[in-house]
């Protein structure tokens, strides 16, 4: 009886130190800007959200040292930023049902084919108070869509320490971020999309469709055509910035990817096959989103991608925790066999 015990220990201990070993020991580097100081003042930027705003968006950068603590050799492509939030619970109850999916699918529509108010559950369904004096449709409506992250980041890279090179700007693709198959659960209004494809050259048709036919979520500074204007096939319910974030994490602490370093841009074929360890690189962070609120942490983190997605060692731990469970069962087994005998 002890020994399925034993063997499913040995099976689980081998695992968690494979993934130990494979995921504990990916090359990244992580910086907590929470408390970084905003470019031409003195001010740190959760103080400059809540006192100088108006002023303009507080700007962060840091030059990063990609060598540090990690393996050179291992900088080759892809290159992934994520976005990372401590203390944020997206796993509550109330918070992580208050969507409506079927908007969120484009198949919430009133007759003439336009977005309609939103499931009654949804948090903030619509809004009274607009130009028009028409009671309009969030969209998209809900606690989760209304806290998306909005912090902006740039890369940027320097062949060397001279003076004599200026910083140069690293691409960085906004889609190929969101899983395929949440991408499937998130589309613009079947006849807007029809529009849109029929005019793809036109930026602002979403906006000249959706203006005064909706309203934005209350902390959003952005419309919802804003979100990709100069691409519309990353616009409106089908950015994948709004599809990533809308996946909640199961844990208050996680990470969502942000961006991938275009290797394939002629404008820096320095990285076309990854980052070179013997530049300089520099990150630039445009602070929008505010986390004092539930004195949160926010971090940038640049990756190598790997199979086994990005840098974790719970995984590892949690194989290891089993393995403890089941050699703990098999051992008493194995005792109270011997007594029996």
């Amino acid at each position: 009886m002890w020994g399925p015990f034993l063997v499913m220990g040995c099976v689980m201990l081998v695992l968690g130190g494979g993934l130990l070993y494979v995921q504990g020991g990916y090359n990244e580097v992580e910086w907590d800007y929470t408390d970084c100081t905003c470019e031409g003042t003195d001010k740190n930027a959760t103080d400059y959200l809540q006192t100088s705003k108006a002023s303009g968006p507080c700007k962060c950068t840091k030059v990063v040292n990609i060598t540090e603590d990690n393996n050179q050799a291992k900088w080759d492509r892809d290159i992934l930023l994520y976005y990372g939030l401590d203390n944020f619970h997206q796993n509550h109850r109330q918070y992580a049902d208050s969507r409506d999916d079927k908007q969120l699918n484009g198949d919430r529509l009133k007759s003439d084919g336009f977005p309609d108010l939103p499931f009654s559950d949804c948090e903030d369904p619509h809004n009274k108070d607009n130009s028009s004096g028409e009671t309009l449709p969030i969209v998209p409506c809900g606690s989760i869509a209304n806290s998306l992250f909005s912090d902006n980041v740039k890369l940027f890279f320097k062949k060397t320490h001279s003076n004599k090179f200026n910083w140069k700007e690293v691409s960085l693709l906004r889609t190929g971020i969101a899983m395929p198959f949440d991408k499937k659960r998130f589309n613009n209004p079947a006849k807007l999309q029809e529009m849109l494809e029929n005019n793809l050259s036109k930026p602002a048709k979403l906006q000249e469709m959706l203006e005064n036919k909706i309203a934005k979520p209350r902390n959003w500074t952005k419309q919802l055509w804003e979100l990709d204007p100069d691409n519309p096939s990353n616009n409106g319910l089908e950015n994948e910035d709004l599809i990533v974030w809308m996946r909640v994490s199961a844990l208050a602490n996680f990470r969502k990817l942000w961006r991938i370093v275009d290797h394939d841009d002629t404008k820096h074929t320095e990285l076309k096959d990854g980052l070179n360890t013997g530049y300089l690189y520099k990150l630039e962070i445009e602070y929008n989103y505010d986390v004092s609120g539930f004195n949160g942490r926010k971090k940038v983190i640049i990756a190598r991608d790997n199979e086994f997605g990005a840098k974790n060692t719970a995984m590892g731990w949690i194989a290891i925790s089993a393995a403890i469970f089941f050699f703990s069962f098999g051992f008493l087994f194995s005792a109270l066999t011997r007594l029996d005998q």
